[in-house]
């Protein structure tokens, strides 16, 4: 389950840049490799003491954070920045603590995340039309972690407790997730195929939730077993189609309801998995062939059509990091989180 600490603190902005190691790439005529696994990469580091940004979205020239940053010479921290293809620049919001962002466009905007009360989190909201923020705070649900939708008159929000929240354009209504999991990310094709990950903390169990254009129910379910055949909990999922989906967390599962399999990633088993990968927490694509997944340790996977690939340059066990959100477009990646404390940003091209 995703971890979020906020202690004020001030920060400095450090921005550094890194290449990428290649590999060789299978020829196109063999498997479809439309993409290979060839990106140069970015770095940049942003704030000093727990700051970490959650979740990503946006284009290579455009796109959104949010976290919580600690920024240098400003009184209050930064919960929003934004990517101008050159520089991160802080976006002057401060309602709650966000953890999720979606948009349609860049003039329609959704985050979420939690207000607090009393030390206790509840669920926040809010869009952006292009001129202005609108923030709904509910005390009656408990804090939202992701937020998808098809349009500005249907969205969705997921979080702990089995919360799932819908806005139809004018009101938000709490749905029915048969579920007290905390669910952590939301990802959908149309009305009727949407899909959030989720996991119970206490005993490392999963499950992932299918909305029908009716109801929600669990196609799949994850057990704390390790000869069990999904094994763990969930806390990521994307599919282009229903023909293959998959979702990720202790393990990464590919497939269809009632027919699920291991991805051929390296470690990627149960008790290999112990010693080798470590808990992945989002995923994401453009295509079928261009797909990110992130996590502990900066663990950084991809598949390009034919093959999952783990950036060794990045992963590393010794030290302290997690990364939590990751959005791909057509020739780039966004993937956030946090590393020494401080929020992290990796930038592939």
């Amino acid at each position: 389950m995703k971890k979020y600490i906020l202690i004020t603190f001030l920060t400095t902005v450090l921005l550094t840049s890194i290449d990428c190691g290649k590999d060789s790439v299978i020829p196109p005529e063999e498997k479809p490799d439309t993409t290979s696994h060839e990106f140069i990469w970015g770095i940049d580091t942003l704030g000093e003491f727990q700051s970490s940004l959650y979740d990503v979205w946006g284009s290579e020239n455009d796109a959104y954070a949010v976290g919580f940053i600690y920024w240098p010479n400003r009184e209050l921290p930064v919960n929003i920045v934004h990517w101008d293809g050159e520089n991160w620049s802080p976006v002057n919001y401060l309602e709650g603590n966000l953890s999720g962002i979606y948009g349609l466009n860049s003039s329609d905007i959704w985050v979420c995340g939690w207000w607090q009360v009393d030390y206790n989190g509840y669920a926040l909201i809010s869009h952006w039309n292009g001129s202005i923020w609108t923030t709904w705070k509910f005390q009656e649900y408990s804090q939202l972690g992701s937020i998808w939708g098809t349009n500005s008159s249907n969205i969705y929000a997921c979080g702990w407790g089995g919360t799932i929240l819908h806005y139809d354009g004018s009101s938000w209504t709490k749905q029915e997730s048969g579920t007290s999991y905390s669910l952590h990310e939301i990802w959908g094709i149309d009305d009727s195929n949407i899909f959030i990950a989720g996991d119970k903390e206490s005993t490392g169990e999963g499950v992932l939730l299918k909305f029908d254009g009716f109801s929600w129910k669990p196609i799949a379910k994850g057990s704390s077993q390790t000869d069990s055949t999904l094994y763990g909990g969930f806390e990521g999922v994307w599919c282009k189609s229903t023909e293959k989906i998959i979702h990720v967390g202790a393990l990464v599962y590919e497939g269809t309801e009632g027919n699920w399999g291991l991805a051929d990633i390296p470690y990627n088993y149960p008790i290999g998995n112990i010693n080798g990968l470590s808990a992945m927490r989002s995923i994401h694509g453009n295509n079928e062939n261009n797909v990110f997944i992130c996590g502990d340790y900066k663990l950084i996977i991809h598949w390009n059509g034919s093959t999952w690939h783990i950036y060794d340059q990045f992963f590393d066990k010794s030290k302290p990091s997690n990364l939590f959100g990751t959005w791909v477009n057509e020739k780039s990646v966004f993937i956030v989180g946090s590393e020494n404390a401080r929020a992290i940003i990796y930038r592939g091209k």
